[in-house]
């Protein structure tokens, strides 16, 4: 069985790899705020990634990720990881940015992974219906995960347009509110978007529901 990486050495191996990245902070009014990328290369005690926006150098964060074989010995891992930036660099339109690996815990998972699986967090559908409000339309989700949904729209808005949404369901003491941005559409079936920016007790709500729709082990 494959255990996490050791602890931080004075030289440690680093492997080239792109795997996807969410680095996670709050802001000083308390709002939990994300912005995703892909790795460069990967150490255990850090990480080089290239992401949408720049982040300063200090700034505290967290990110799940997944560390490949070469650097666990064994396996590949999930790992969810606290930090700083430590370094932050423009390259056009993107930006570098090297977050430190301070300490780390390993997510369990339900299935193997593989070092090029594109699927960081847990995707359920609602174990009932969620439905979900946005500027000029009433729709539902049609999959759930901690950081992002797909709601079902004929005429979804373009990747890339941010969108304030209020999610609701039967029995939900009020309304879920969250700041996401649309990453990936299909045509006349809807959209994904990312939960981008969101209150702590958002965040914890949203889990409380991936976590609810959870498959349970029969």
């Amino acid at each position: 069985m494959a255990t996490a990486p050791p602890a931080e050495r004075r030289e440690t191996p680093r492997v080239t790899t792109g795997v996807p990245i969410s680095l996670e902070w709050r802001t000083e009014g308390g709002e939990i705020r994300r912005v995703r990328g892909t790795t460069r290369d990967i150490t255990r005690s850090g990480v080089y990634c290239f992401v949408e926006e720049p982040l300063a150098p200090g700034l505290p964060v967290g990110f799940d990720v997944i560390f490949p074989g070469e650097l666990t010995a064994g396996d590949p891992l999930k790992l969810r990881c606290q930090g700083r930036i430590l370094r932050s660099e423009s390259w056009g339109r993107r930006f570098g940015v090297v977050a430190s690996i301070q300490s780390h815990e390993v997510l369990e998972t339900a299935e193997p992974l593989s070092e090029s699986d594109r699927r960081i967090h847990l995707r359920v559908q609602p174990s009932s219906a969620i439905v979900v409000e946005y500027p000029g339309q009433r729709s539902v989700v049609r999959d759930l995960s901690p950081t992002g949904a797909f709601v079902e729209d004929e005429r979804p808005f373009p990747v890339g347009r941010m969108l304030e949404l209020r999610l609701r369901r039967d029995g939900l003491a009020g309304d879920i509110q969250v700041k996401a941005i649309v990453r990936r559409v299909e045509p006349q079936i809807g959209m994904a978007v990312e939960f981008v920016a969101l209150t702590e007790e958002a965040n914890q709500r949203v889990r409380e529901l991936v976590e609810e729709s959870r498959p349970r082990p029969s």
